[in-house]
């Protein structure tokens, strides 16, 4: 049987393709974040996947007063779940004259568990409007779904 040379090199091309599209898709980030009713922003930024648990894992918050009055106010990073708080995953305090723009590094620890765990993450200023959660991952998966995520209001630790 004779093959022609230009079905092969497409076949080939097609399983390069699909083997680099699914290396970079292991490494994906994320970014979310949302504006309050007084114009102060926050973004969390991280990656979505390989998080191992009983590891440190790091996220960079960034903050920025473009309200006309100090902004002060604990806050709290919390991993959930569909049906409850798994863990505070750090906590910290805002202190921005207006204006200002502050950027912090998060880090916490991944509760242990299998490979391939949602998690919701979520940026939490007690008694103010929460944001949208953004999905994180244990271990590799690049599916960034949403979902309703469990809600939390305060910086209180799972009971």
């Amino acid at each position: 049987m004779i093959r022609k040379p230009g079905i092969v090199l497409l076949v080939v091309m097609t399983l390069i393709l699909l083997a680099v599209g699914c290396e970079i898709n292991t490494d994906a980030n994320f970014r979310f974040g949302w504006t309050y009713e007084t114009d102060r922003v926050v973004n969390v930024l991280g990656a979505a996947n390989k998080h191992l648990g009983g590891e440190q894992s790091a996220f960079t918050i960034e903050l920025n007063n473009q309200d006309s009055v100090v902004w002060q106010a604990p806050y709290c990073i919390v991993l959930v779940d569909e049906e409850r708080l798994i863990s505070v995953f750090s906590e910290g305090e805002i202190d921005l004259q207006p204006g200002e723009q502050s950027t912090v590094t998060s880090t916490g620890v991944f509760p242990e568990g299998e490979l391939g765990k949602r998690y919701g993450i979520r940026f939490v200023v007690p008694g103010e409007p929460v944001g949208i959660a953004s999905s994180v991952w244990s271990g590799h998966n690049d599916q960034q779904r949403k979902t309703d995520w469990f809600e939390v209001s305060d910086c209180s630790p799972p009971v």
